[in-house]
């Protein structure tokens, strides 16, 4: 099976009159963004904890018209699906059959390069200020809470570490907090969820929410700006609360780089 892309819905690829040749850029780890800090009377420079910044991908692509004419009429059929301005989806389907979508924008000018009269070749480079690609089927884990501290293992299958998330307490429970024991970082909610209660944080945008009450002046975090931070491969969990008998829920879309 071969590797296709579409961008905002529109095929990168269809047969006879367009594809993509290869990745020229975007495909791996994206650069970091921060320094070091350097400090006077000091050898070297002091660590900082970084961040991942912004990527682009480049796709090397050629169309094709039957004539000068019919070529023209493709490459403004092409520019009209693809030309919308803003954040678009950027869905790659690879190979095993497997679909990573990013959010685009097509950030620079497109310059066609004919090679004959009815052949051309150029290149698309999109910008993804979110660098990552995440999968399509939303990974969930619901673990039962029947001893304090409870520790688990939970595997993040994406490549990527993940930031966004939503993490549902439900009651029984009392000041529940969870640490993720690879990275030191935990998140605590201050309070009690009675049975039949629940308290939902989702990490992406920092809301706490107990039915629809806002409660984010009650949760405490620490080990990141991040409220929580699965990395990839397995992390060892661990809940600790003064009551048992309740459950914790983790749903997130794997992130890939």
């Amino acid at each position: 099976m071969a590797e296709n892309w579409t961008f905002n819905g529109f095929p990168l690829t269809s047969r006879g009159k367009r594809a993509v040749e290869d990745v020229i850029e975007g495909v791996g780890i994206p650069k970091y963004r921060g320094t070091d800090l350097q400090v006077p009377f000091q050898h070297g420079k002091r660590w900082i904890k970084k961040r991942f910044d912004s990527r682009k991908v480049v796709l090397s692509m050629w169309i094709k018209g039957s004539s000068r004419a019919d070529l023209d009429d493709n490459i403004d059929a092409f520019l009209k699906a693809i030309g919308n301005p803003g954040l678009h989806s950027l869905v790659r389907t690879m190979r095993n059959g497997e679909t990573r979508q990013a959010q685009a924008e097509l950030c620079t000018e497109i310059n066609f390069v004919r090679k004959n009269p009815g052949y051309a070749k150029f290149a698309l480079e999109f910008e993804l200020a979110d660098p990552f690609f995440y999968g399509i089927v939303k990974s969930a884990e619901t673990k039962m809470v029947t001893s304090s501290p409870f520790a688990w293992t939970h595997a993040n299958e994406g490549s990527a570490p993940i930031t966004a998330m939503v993490i549902t307490l439900e009651g029984p429970l009392s000041n529940p907090i969870i640490r993720n024991q690879n990275n030191g970082v935990w998140i605590q909610f201050l309070g009690t969820i009675a049975s039949g209660e629940s308290v939902v944080l989702e990490t992406k945008y920092y809301t706490c929410l107990k039915g629809n009450s806002n409660m984010i002046s009650i949760v405490k975090h620490g080990g990141d700006a991040y409220w929580m931070i699965l990395e990839a491969g397995n992390n060892s969990m661990e809940l600790e609360t003064d009551t048992i008998g309740g459950r914790v829920v983790f749903e997130y879309y794997p992130a890939f780089y």
